[in-house]
């Protein structure tokens, strides 16, 4: 998953092919620090890289829109910056990370409002920056501010590692605990994709019976009038459901209106009974679910043996006394 988000980035990037690059070498780089230099650190390496694909989508889109007379070369330094200062970070202080990488705590919340401890100072130098095209600064002035802005960022997530360290677990331990639980949650997700599916193609048919028993289009297709087509009633049945309404399909037709009313309120309902029962069912594993597993397991019990008059006959059991 690691690789594939990693190749989805530098794809997206496109032709900016030595950003993608450096994406690319920073996420390898990431990972490869922690499950090398720490033991036991692959799982945290693995939070590390995605960490650092998703950065590097946040990154370009800064450097967009508020950098973009810098260089690709440039902006590829800029985006290490960080990543390097709190690597390094992680080496100085390696005996403490290497302390928590270790502690294979149970997932808990009283580390997330450490973020006040650095975010807060990240989002004011990014919040500063968006200024920066009001200036009409030339490129290489560009490139300087843009460096300047990493370097600061990168020198408050230094400066809190320790805080970063543990958010980082917190989120491994998460992504280990839904790994744990995946198991339980395909079968209540299959079964509420099967409903949802069902709902859909039934009121895609409804809507095309709709218009061939009334003999007139009941539907708005791009501000006209015209009759669907199956493919059409099945992409209006998915829109609807979802409750999205792009708006190039308009039902018009009072029976048209009515089945879209009744598909929204029973893909609300669907959906939160839906929800409900995912979560259920992805919760902590108790005894009777353990025991429906042992049960699930063990083979069937062979059938009883007949006589020849066809009476069960029982095995093992034990000689009857005259």
């Amino acid at each position: 998953m690691t690789g594939s988000l990693t190749v989805l980035v530098t794809a997206a990037i496109g032709t900016d092919w030595q950003f993608g690059v450096a994406t690319a070498i920073i996420s390898t780089i990431s990972f490869g620090f922690f499950y090398l230099l720490f033991p036991g650190g692959m799982q945290f390496g693995v939070t590390m890289a995605n960490s650092m694909a998703v950065y590097a989508g946040l990154f370009m889109f800064f450097h967009d829109a508020n950098f973009p007379g810098v260089s690709l070369y440039a902006a590829a330094a800029a985006e290490a910056i960080p990543v390097l200062a709190f690597l390094g970070a992680c080496v100085l202080r390696r005996r403490y990370v290497a302390a928590v990488l270790r502690m294979r705590r149970r997932y808990e919340l009283t580390h997330l409002p450490r973020l006040s401890r650095w975010l807060p100072g990240v989002f004011c130098v990014v919040a500063v920056a968006y200024g920066v095209p009001r200036l009409d600064l030339a490129a290489h002035a560009q490139e300087l501010v843009l460096l300047v802005v990493m370097t600061l960022i990168g020198a408050i997530i230094a400066f809190a590692v320790r805080d970063v360290v543990l958010l980082l677990m917190d989120v491994t331990m998460v992504f280990e605990s839904v790994t744990e639980r995946a198991d339980r949650l395909v079968m209540p997700v299959m079964a509420f994709l099967t409903i949802y599916s069902l709902a859909v193609v039934v009121f895609a048919c409804l809507y095309r019976i709709t218009e061939a028993t009334l003999g007139a289009a009941q539907f708005l297709v791009n501000g006209a009038r015209h009759a669907l087509s199956f493919g059409d009633a099945l992409y209006f049945s998915v829109i609807t459901i979802s409750t999205v309404g792009y708006g190039d399909i308009v039902p018009v037709g009072p029976l048209a209106r009515a089945l879209s009313m009744m598909e929204v309120l029973f893909g609300l309902l669907l959906l939160l009974f839906g929800f409900g029962e995912i979560m259920r069912s992805g919760g902590p594993d108790t005894e009777q679910r353990r025991r429906l597993r042992v049960l699930l397991r063990q083979s069937p019990p062979e059938p009883a043996a007949a006589d020849a008059d066809g009476d069960d006959v029982e095995r093992d059991s034990p000689a009857r006394s005259p």
